[in-house]
C-alpha cells in the first residue's frame, strides 16, 4: 500500500462532476462551526458483478473516511477516490496530495 503522505487524490469543485466509478470523500467543517469531518459516497452503479447503490456514510474523521474509501476501491473495483472540499484550507497535506482535474 502507498504511504498516506504519498497518495494523490483528484479534487473536484462540484461533487456532481464525479463519474460512476469514483468514490467521493467530502471534507467539511460546517463553515468553521465544527471540527473537520468527512463523508464517503459514490454514484449508483454495479461493480464486480455486485449492485452497489449510491450511498453517503456517516460523518467521521478524514483519515477514517479515506481508509474506508480505499477499502471500497479494493472491494468493489472503483477506479479512484476523488475529494470535495467545503473550502480549500481544510485539506491537511499529511492526508496526501491534491490535484485538479
Amino acid at each position: 500500500m502507498v504511504p498516506i503522505d504519498r497518495r494523490r487524490y483528484t479534487v473536484l469543485d462540484d461533487p456532481n462532476s464525479a463519474i460512476e466509478n469514483e468514490v467521493i470523500v467530502t471534507v467539511f467543517d460546517w463553515h468553521g462551526k465544527a471540527p473537520v469531518r468527512a463523508t464517503v459516497g459514490w454514484n449508483a452503479h454495479s461493480r464486480k458483478g455486485r449492485d452497489v447503490g449510491s450511498d453517503e456514510g456517516a460523518e467521521r474523521d478524514v483519515e477514517a473516511a479515506l481508509a474506508q474509501a480505499h477499502r471500497l476501491v479494493e472491494r468493489y473495483g472503483f477506479q479512484c477516490i476523488v475529494i470535495v472540499l467545503e473550502h480549500e484550507d481544510l485539506w491537511d497535506p499529511k492526508w496526501g496530495t491534491l490535484i485538479r482535474r
